[in-house]
């Protein structure tokens, strides 16, 4: 299997034993609340460590810096909702196209649902008001896989990759997952109750909508009305 792309760039990272992994995870999680409450720009490593229950030195010795640690938090955000490793596996194996879109939608329903609020707060507050690294997440992260799901959906459709019609074909089966991201689990709204249906409910829905508008779009391709 192909190597995972290049990740957000990092300091070099030691070999951590037991204890120093637990501290770099406890680090992680404090710094992903603090991020998604009040944004990079207004979060110290100060603040962030007195939640973590650990000294100042720690930051720079996991992570080099608070540039780091954000990267490193963004890195883990964006592998929460999925993993290129996970992804490849999804998508490039023998199974037939529909059962590999299935199996993609239901591994992104279960993931958001399973993730901790941080992490959708987060990413909400990077697409409204990105920081200086949204970019680079995008080129580091995003793009690899946006590329495997593009390669999916061509196989699905029979339309080529460089055709608007199959970027608004990702669009469509992306985009319940970003409104999931933002909608707020604690405030009331007409789409609160999704998180209170069970994950595989949802996900099915996801498959049957997305499956049957893939292949409509198909035909009205190939029938000439692009």
């Amino acid at each position: 299997m192909p190597s995972s792309p290049s990740k957000l760039r990092q300091a070099p990272q030691r070999v951590p034993r037991q204890d120093g992994e637990a501290t770099r995870r406890r680090i992680l999680l404090a710094a992903g609340e603090l991020f998604a409450e009040r944004g990079y720009a207004d979060t110290t490593s100060k603040a962030i460590c007195q939640r973590a229950q650990c000294n100042m030195a720690a930051v720079n010795y996991h992570f080099g810096s608070r540039d780091g640690l954000y990267r490193a938090v963004l890195q883990d955000m964006h592998k929460h909702l999925i993993g290129y490793d996970q992804l490849e596996q999804l998508t490039r194996n023998e199974r037939p196209p529909r059962d590999k879109l299935a199996g993609l939608i239901g591994a992104l329903t279960l993931n958001v649902a399973n993730g901790q609020r941080w992490q959708a707060r987060l990413w909400a507050r990077e697409l409204l008001t990105p920081s200086p690294f949204l970019s680079e997440l995008i080129d580091q992260e995003a793009m690899p896989k946006v590329r495997l799901v593009m390669a999916l959906l061509g196989e699905l459709t029979g339309i080529p990759a460089q055709e608007p019609a199959l970027l608004r074909c990702l669009f469509s089966v992306i985009a319940p997952y970003l409104t999931l991201q933002v909608i707020s689990r604690e405030i009331p709204t007409p789409l609160t109750g999704l998180f209170e249906q069970p994950a595989e409910d949802l996900a099915r829905h996801l498959q049957l909508f997305a499956l049957a508008g893939l292949e409509a779009v198909a035909r009205d391709y190939h029938d000439g009305r692009r």
